[in-house]
């Protein structure tokens, strides 16, 4: 084995000699447990003698004929990409004497491995160099994990970056507080600002600082799991400016369980609690307004001769119906039974009225539950507490266990025959109706899915038996409240289904896929065959592109824009809609796509020629409920809302230009499928 530093003197003694070369082996030994190798160069002969160290790294056989190799040998293993600069580096060192240190790729038998040389000059008794010697030591594996911490750097940030959010990282111990240029952002700060702690409680809101403080204190507690999930208000303190903030972190401990650093991140979560805060708005408005309907519908039913009992089944455990527990009666009851609603409601119907079993409307009410049928008849009925007499019953089902029962003490009308016969046929005209109705409670019953479902049916039932069965029997104020809660029931329907539509939108995801707008476009136009030919209307659409997204959903954004576009028409002037597409330069972006400079959009345009509107109100429309022209359209103000939270789920945006009078331009923005 070659021992270019170890050559044999005369002057040692053989002991001397043995030891000197087993301290040698002992120092390859180490050196080669550390991945160091040891090399010499002699300028003047060109040549480089290494340890076996040094011929392992650069793949060299080791072999007593090559004691020593040319510079060259070593140069050309170096990764072509590294080799012009360590050569560099290395005359560098040579011309300038300074120390020399490099780190590079070396490439043996197909294999990379990282080095770090480092040699100095030697000289001459006169000053002259003639060698140059140092170390060179494998760093593969530390530069491997400097690598990979840096693509999790990377990814970490461009990941951050693209959610737009913000980062913190606080040092309990320290005080030291660090925030990302988005933080600062969301506390109404510039970039250049500088922060700790005292300055997060100063941007917090009044009424938020507290509770926010006193969560973070609690997360860094020992003992604590360190998770922090919270939200909260900013005021920020240079642009005054009001936002929601979402802010997840973890607290980190040291060996004592002492918190000694607590990161994490934050987005802005303002159009969420802004949207959410309007929803909520409208529904409590419609609810005041169905209960205020209610409170009317109550009182129509009250001042109704008719007696009316909802109930709900009570089964035993084979789900065999044995009983009615009955919850509301109007006032009516008084004349039929002698009772009040309050001697009744809260109490089994059995018990109250027995004689239901004898006379057969206990089967009665039992089959409209099971059937979901409507039915009617007429019975005799007496029971053990003194009431009886012919009675008339209507009954129809109500919701998945319960029966509404209308009915009357007709005893006087049986003993006279015509009256009779008159009665029976109005009956059977009412049972059409109440089984119409029926039906289309069932079937609204499986649309709506709205807690606004239960009250909003009860109403429409109790209107529908006022309207149909018993019109003969109100005044004609008392019909016209009837068709007023009808109308206003109706509406709220409307406003049920695009409260529900707009909900599913803006939570749920459908499965995306390579979606043609040409054949979206088709179905759109085919959907709207008859209102276009209505509006005598031209719908000119030229080839469009094909998209990554929901075709459903992409279906809904084109067919509300064109329904927009033919309601809005001009009186005497045919509707004219036209659809274009090509690609958006990066000045048409709206402010929210900006931040994808790498990713191209389509913008799709649909134009037409009607009313238009002040481009001062554009930002309404977007917004749900908002209606330019609500006197002369129908419509609850959601479509465009729609349509914009399913342009914001494909990754894009909409737009609008107009002017009053001339017409609109809707701007489609939508990712171009790389």
């Amino acid at each position: 084995m070659n021992r270019p530093f170890a050559a044999k003197s005369t002057s040692l003694l053989p002991d001397e000699e043995v030891l000197l070369l087993r301290s040698y082996d002992q120092l390859q030994t180490a050196l080669s447990i550390g991945l160091i190798a040891t090399w010499f160069w002699d300028l003047g002969t060109d040549n480089v003698l290494g340890d076996p160290n040094l011929l392992r790294m650069f793949g060299i056989h080791e072999s007593a004929e090559r004691t020593s190799l040319p510079l060259r040998v070593f140069t050309d293993s170096i990764h072509p990409d590294d080799r012009p600069r360590v050569i560099q580096l290395i005359d560098q060192g040579v011309q300038s004497g300074r120390p020399y240190e490099a780190e590079y790729r070396i490439v043996v038998n197909n294999q990379t491995r990282w080095v770090l040389a480092r040699g100095r000059l030697t000289y001459t008794d006169t000053q002259q160099p003639f060698a140059f010697s140092g170390v060179l030591v494998d760093v593969t594996d530390r530069k491997e994990v400097e690598l990979r911490s840096q693509i999790a750097e990377t990814s970490f940030r461009l990941s951050v970056e693209s959610a737009r959010m913000g980062t913190w990282d606080y040092s309990p111990l320290t005080g030291t507080l660090i925030w990302s240029d988005r933080t600062k952002e969301l506390f109404g700060l510039p970039p250049t600002a500088t922060i700790d702690y005292s300055v997060f409680l100063q941007g917090l809101h009044a009424d938020d600082r507290a509770r926010t403080d006193q969560m973070i204190q609690a997360v860094l507690q020992p003992g604590s799991s360190g998770r922090f999930d919270c939200e909260y208000r900013t005021l920020g303190i240079e642009d005054k400016q009001l936002r929601w903030v979402r802010a997840n972190g973890q607290a980190l401990f040291n060996e004592q369980g002492i918190a000694n650093r607590f990161i994490g991140t934050v987005i802005d979560i303002t159009a969420d609690k802004e949207a959410e805060s309007l929803l909520q708005r409208r529904v409590d408005e419609q609810t005041r307004i169905l209960e205020q309907q209610a409170l009317e519908l109550r009182t129509t039913l009250d001042a109704s001769l008719n007696s009316i009992i909802a109930m709900t089944a009570i089964r035993d455990e084979t789900g065999t119906i044995v009983d009615f527990m009955m919850n509301t009666a109007n006032e009516a009851v008084i004349k039929s039974n002698f009772m009040t609603p309050d001697q009744i409601i809260g109490r089994t119907m059995l018990t109250v009225f027995p004689g239901n079993k004898d006379s057969g409307f206990f089967d009665l009410y039992a089959r409209v539950v099971e059937t979901g049928q409507a039915e009617q008849s007429s019975q005799y009925y007496r029971d053990e507490f003194g009431l009886e007499g012919w009675f008339e019953v209507s009954a129809v089902k109500q919701g998945s266990n319960g029966v509404v029962i209308t009915y009357n003490n007709i005893t006087d009308r049986k003993q006279a025959e015509l009256a009779a016969q008159l009665q029976e046929r109005e009956l059977k005209d009412a049972n059409v109706e109440l089984q119409r109705s029926n039906e289309n409670l069932q079937q609204f019953a499986h649309i709506a899915s709205h807690d606004l479902q239960e009250p909003l049916r009860r109403i429409q039932a109790f209107s529908d038996i006022l309207q149909n069965q018993f019109v003969d029997s109100l005044s004609d104020g008392e019909r016209d409240m009837v068709r007023r809660i009808q109308k206003s029931a109706q509406r709220m329907q409307m406003l049920i289904k695009d409260l529900l539509l707009y909900s599913q939108v803006s939570t749920q995801r459908d499965s995306f896929t390579i979606v043609s707008l040409d054949i979206v476009l088709e179905d759109v136009v085919t959907d709207l065959e008859m209102t276009i030919a209505e509006k005598n209307a031209t719908v000119d659409v030229s080839p469009l592109p094909s998209v990554y997204g929901s075709a459903s959903r992409l279906r809904q954004l084109f067919q509300n824009l064109i329904t927009n576009a033919l309601k809005f028409c001009q009186t005497g002037v045919p509707p004219l809609i036209e659809i274009r597409y090509r690609t958006a330069q990066p000045s048409e972006l709206p402010p929210v796509l900006l931040n994808d400079s790498n990713q191209a959009f389509w913008l799709i345009t649909v134009t037409d020629n009607g009313i238009g509107f002040d481009e001062r109100y554009k930002d309404r429309i977007f917004t749900p409920f908002q209606r330019l022209h609500k006197t002369s359209y129908s419509g609850t103000g959601i479509g465009l809302a729609i349509s914009q939270r399913v342009t914001e789920s494909h990754g894009g945006a909409i737009d609008v230009t107009s002017q009053d009078g001339k017409g609109s331009t809707f701007k489609v923005f939508l990712p171009v499928v790389n």
